[in-house]
C-alpha cells in the first residue's frame, strides 16, 4: 500500500497542544452538535464493523459505540499521544473499542471488512495526494453497500465564514486546506470511487464552515 507522501501533522499542528485538543474542540467547534448531526442520518442502520479514521482522542468512537452497541468499533490515528487520551476515555467508559496507530493512506484492514467508516477533521491536514489516497483506502475497506460519513472543512457559507477560515488556513496551512475551502472534497470522493455523494448538513464555527457528507460504496 502507498505510504504517506507528506510529513504527518498532529491535530493541533504542534504535539505540545494535543492535551488541550478536547478543550479547544468544545470551545470553538460546536463539537457535540456537529458529531451528533453527522451520525443522525444513519440512526437506523445496524453495522457489524465500524471504523473511525483519524479518531484522535476518541470522542466520535465513543459516540459510535453508544449508537451501535452491537457493532465492533475500531479507531485509527497516527498520533500516539491522542490515542493515549482516547484509551483513557474508553477505559473509564468500560467500552470495548479497538484503538490502533496507523495512517489513513494505508489502512491496516482487509478489503470490504467495514460496514461503516467515519472520518472527521482529518482530510484538511493532508496533501491533495494523501487526501485522494486516504479516500481510496476508505473505499477499499468498505463492504459492498457500506457507507462513509465524513465531516471536514468545506466551502465557506458566507463572507464571515470565509474571513474566519483564513485563521484555519494560517494555522493548518494553505496548501492542505485549499481543496476544502474551494469545495473540492465531493469531487475527490467521486474520483475515489464513491457514488451518490450527499451533503447532509453544514455547521458554521469560529474557524469557518464544516461540511458533512454521506456517501455509499
Amino acid at each position: 500500500m502507498k505510504a504517506a507522501t507528506a510529513p504527518y501533522k498532529t491535530a493541533l499542528r504542534w504535539k505540545g497542544l494535543t492535551p488541550f485538543y478536547d478543550r479547544v474542540m468544545a470551545l470553538t467547534m460546536r463539537e457535540n452538535y456537529f458529531r451528533s448531526l453527522l451520525l443522525e442520518p444513519i440512526r437506523d442502520r445496524k453495522p457489524r464493523y465500524v471504523l473511525d479514521v483519524g479518531c484522535g482522542t476518541g470522542t466520535l468512537a465513543l459516540l459510535l459505540h453508544r449508537q451501535f452497541p452491537d457493532a465492533s468499533v475500531f479507531g485509527l490515528d497516527g498520533d500516539e499521544k491522542a490515542l493515549a487520551i482516547a484509551r483513557q476515555k474508553h477505559a473509564v467508559a468500560g467500552w470495548p473499542i479497538v484503538l490502533e496507530q496507523g495512517l489513513s493512506t494505508a489502512l491496516p484492514y482487509p478489503d470490504g471488512s467495514m460496514d461503516l467508516v467515519t472520518c472527521s477533521l482529518l482530510l484538511h491536514h493532508l496533501s491533495d495526494a494523501d487526501k485522494q489516497q486516504s479516500i481510496r483506502e476508505m473505499h477499499r475497506v468498505l463492504s459492498p453497500g457500506g457507507m462513509l460519513m465524513l465531516a471536514d472543512w468545506g466551502k465557506p457559507a458566507n463572507k464571515l465564514m470565509r474571513l474566519l477560515s483564513y485563521g484555519l488556513q494560517l494555522f493548518d496551512g494553505f496548501d492542505t486546506t485549499a481543496a476544502n475551502i474551494q469545495g473540492r472534497i465531493p469531487n475527490m470522493l467521486y474520483q475515489g470511487g464513491f457514488k451518490d455523494i450527499t451533503q447532509t448538513g453544514q455547521v458554521n464555527t469560529l474557524f469557518g464552515t464544516l461540511a458533512l457528507y454521506r456517501t455509499d460504496k
